[in-house]
Order: C-alpha cells, then sequence, then structure tokens
C-alpha cells in the first residue's frame, strides 16, 4: 500500500502508513488522524477531501464528522461500533450504508 505524505504548517512533509490511522475526525477546515496510543495529527482539510486522498473503501464514514478504518473495528451495533477499544457513535443514517461497505457474512 502507497504511503501517503501529510503537510502541516512550518513543519516537515510526514509519511505517514494509512494502514495505521484509526480514525478521521473533522472540525470545521481541520482533519485529525488519530493513531494507536491517542496520538494525532491535524491536517487542514475537510474530511471529504482527506477521505479522496486515502485508499478508496479503507475508511467508512460512521456519522458527519468521523470515518474509521475497517481495519480496526472491533465490533459494530445500531448505535455504535468499537474501534481499537474505543467505543465511536454511528450516526443513524449512516448505519445500513456503513454495513453495505462491510463484507459482512450471515447477514440476512
Amino acid at each position: 500500500m502507497k504511503p501517503i505524505f501529510v503537510w502541516q504548517k512550518k513543519q516537515p512533509i510526514k509519511r505517514i502508513d494509512p494502514e495505521k490511522v484509526l480514525y478521521l475526525e473533522t472540525k470545521g477546515n481541520y482533519t485529525r488522524l488519530y493513531f494507536p496510543g491517542k496520538s494525532f495529527l491535524i491536517v487542514r482539510s475537510s474530511l471529504f477531501a482527506a477521505l479522496k486522498k486515502l485508499p478508496p473503501g479503507m475508511f467508512i464514514r460512521i456519522n458527519d464528522s468521523m470515518a474509521v478504518s475497517i481495519y480496526h473495528i472491533d465490533n459494530i451495533r445500531r448505535e455504535y461500533l468499537v474501534l481499537a477499544g474505543e467505543t465511536k457513535t454511528i450516526g443513524r443514517p449512516y448505519y445500513l450504508s456503513v454495513l453495505e461497505q462491510l463484507n459482512v457474512i450471515g447477514k440476512e
């Protein structure tokens, strides 16, 4: 998988491995990329624009401000999912979309 590069103001451009990103969370024009151990990087980008730069199908939106890596999901309920041990709320209109983007065995 190709690495991605993150530009931050007054910092060198940093290479990151997309597989290590747990989730992305946006506030306004800034998006945080979270990694294991509660570390994160802040980039000046909308969530929509950031997702366009990441590998397709690797991240799924679970609400208006968050997208999670499918590789770090532990389990899913209608209202929330557990991602690397942390509970994240799934927005009501996103639940069916989340399921459609995953390979679910035994789904009716």
